[in-house]
């Protein structure tokens, strides 16, 4: 039988991808994202208060704050040739009333657990989430190539490495803007809950 001494331990965890410790640490980390069948028509504008896709965090004061590690866009019908585009997202800080739960999302756990057990809401192509129009940042985005004609399954994405903390009651409000008019997608976003104290 092999004995396995701290150092080796150390050695194994250090040899962890990134953010590995960080799911496996409290295993409260999850992704998002809105059902194929509720799909948004991509547009060319930048959007007013709109958020085709707004993560709630419904904990109350002084409970986990949510840590925004990835947002994605999928092109699920065919976008225009020679297309670009970019996914935008803002912070909404407290004080704007929370919008009811929409059922045209999916969760799931990115540590494999059965079910989702926090308190996150979702509002999906929602005005109501407390959006301002010249507010919207515009993610560092890596897109897959975009082909002369079909381009369905053109995946955006953008990694934001926790530089986005949505507090209790807080939101964290995406869309996406194209450059060429064409095609439905949906967003999704990865996230982890932590217990953090805020400045």
């Amino acid at each position: 039988m092999a004995i396995v001494t701290t150092s080796s331990v150390q050695q194994v965890i250090q040899g962890l991808p990134e953010r590995a410790q960080l799911v496996a640490a409290g295993g409260q980390s999850y992704g998002a994202q809105i059902n194929a069948a509720n799909a948004f028509t991509m547009l060319i504008t930048i959007p007013t208060t709109r958020a085709e896709l707004a993560l709630q965090n419904g904990e109350v004061g002084g409970g986990k704050s949510y840590i925004i590690d990835r947002v994605w866009c999928k092109a699920v019908t065919s976008m225009a040739s020679a297309e670009s585009g970019v996914i935008l997202a803002q912070c909404i800080a407290p004080g704007t009333a929370l919008v009811a739960d929409s059922a045209n999302k999916t969760i799931y756990s990115l540590s494999c657990k059965p079910k989702y057990g926090g308190k996150a809401q979702f509002a999906v192509a929602s005005t109501s989430v407390g959006a301002l129009t010249d507010a919207w940042d515009h993610l560092h985005t890596i897109n897959s190539a975009i082909n002369a004609t079909t381009n369905i399954a053109a995946l955006f994405s953008a990694e934001c490495y926790g530089r986005y903390i949505i507090p209790p009651q807080g939101t964290f409000a995406m869309n996406f803007q194209e450059s060429v008019s064409g095609g439905t997608g949906i967003i999704g976003v990865e996230w982890h809950e932590v217990q953090l104290t805020l400045g």
